[in-house]
């Protein structure tokens, strides 16, 4: 190796560790900064010694930052990089840079799945006396609702081969469960709608610590699966029959990926509601700033930008904080996709004027 290539192989190096400790750095000053807003403020000072275990004058402050706010926090947190890194996955699957979980209609799969558990199962509903309708759960529908609508999309994807027409599929999948979840609020008692408030305008607002065991665990573990395909991922970047050469075994890494997304997708949507955008800014931004396409990479980038943009996006949609009345949290993660799609969009188009 010659000495310019050497030097040069060094400071990408150093560009790119340097460019995780400042997203790392990033995530943990938004999640203090985030914990001190609210109905109370709280010092960061007061916020650093709570969650570094120091001791702290008053324990209503300690309440509030461990009981209250940070496991609000860390739900965003979980939320952002699930849906980030799905948005890696589907893209890289679907080879389509605008497939994401909202996009292609699984974040609306994952609300129709967990309406038809909230609005007809348990007390009166219309699906009471279904009791494996009542076992599965909020959570378990949303997994499952998810999962099919990604089986569909899937299989269109890999029989048409045109990005374009998977993403109006995608589309077309995204209005087709909006409508069913708009008929069965139709038909159901109005008493019975404001559980299903939150699917539909996003928010980490009601997460309590019990829930927020749940959602790390699937995370952790899928995400843990997703550095794992990593390396077969990114011979898929240059086709299947590439892949195929190399050794890897593509149906599984499709049902591995696409397990992962669909648990990913129900999860941060059963407690966190349909988070629009993040899945498609997120990786496209990991990609812009790493200059690489390399999984091993983008996919940690991604994960923290996304936990970055929901967090912000979280501060911003609440005001001042997460405990007062707010703006749906896809208000405004849509001001932050709605110009990655434009991009991905035109930059797609001025490439293709150039060859």
């Amino acid at each position: 190796m010659s000495v310019s290539a050497e030097q040069g192989t060094r400071r990408r190096v150093g560009y790119v560790a340097g460019l995780f400790v400042l997203l790392v750095v990033l995530v943990v000053a938004v999640v203090v900064v985030l914990i001190t807003q609210g109905s109370v403020a709280i010092p960061v000072g007061e916020v650093i010694r709570v969650l570094t275990g120091q001791h702290v004058e008053s324990e209503i402050t300690r309440t509030i930052v461990v009981d209250a706010r940070l496991p609000k926090v860390l739900a965003g947190l979980l939320a952002g990089a699930a849906l980030a890194v799905s948005g890696v996955q589907m893209q890289t699957l679907f080879r389509n840079p605008l497939a994401e979980p909202f996009v292609l209609g699984v974040s609306s799969g994952a609300v129709l799945g967990a309406a038809i558990v909230i609005l007809g199962a348990g007390g009166a509903g219309w699906l009471a006396g279904i009791g494996v309708i009542s076992r599965i759960g909020v959570t378990g529908a949303a997994v499952a609702g998810a999962g099919a609508v990604l089986l569909i999309a899937l299989g269109i994807a890999r029989k048409v081969g045109d990005p374009v027409v998977v993403l109006v599929v995608g589309v077309m999948l995204d209005y087709l469960a909006t409508a069913l979840v708009d008929l069965l609020i139709y038909y159901t008692d109005p008493d019975r709608l404001q559980a299903l408030t939150t699917f539909r305008r996003g928010s980490v607002r009601n997460v309590t610590w019990d829930e927020l065991e749940i959602i790390a665990i699937a995370c952790a573990v899928v995400l843990g699966l997703s550095v794992y395909l990593a390396q077969p991922l990114n011979a898929l970047l240059l086709g299947e029959r590439y892949a195929t050469s190399l050794g890897v075994n593509v149906r599984r890494v499709h049902l591995l990926s696409l397990t992962g997304v669909a648990v990913l997708s129900g999860i941060t949507t059963a407690y966190c509601g349909a988070i629009a955008f993040v899945g498609l800014a997120a990786p496209h931004l990991a990609r812009g700033l790493l200059r690489s396409a390399d999984h091993r990479l983008v996919l940690p980038a991604s994960a923290l930008i996304g936990a970055v943009v929901v967090l912000v996006a979280e501060y911003v949609a609440g005001g001042n904080g997460l405990t007062r009345t707010s703006l749906p949290l896809n208000s405004v993660t849509a001001f932050v996709g709605a110009p990655v799609i434009l991009w991905v969009l035109l930059s797609g188009r001025a490439r293709r004027r150039g060859r």
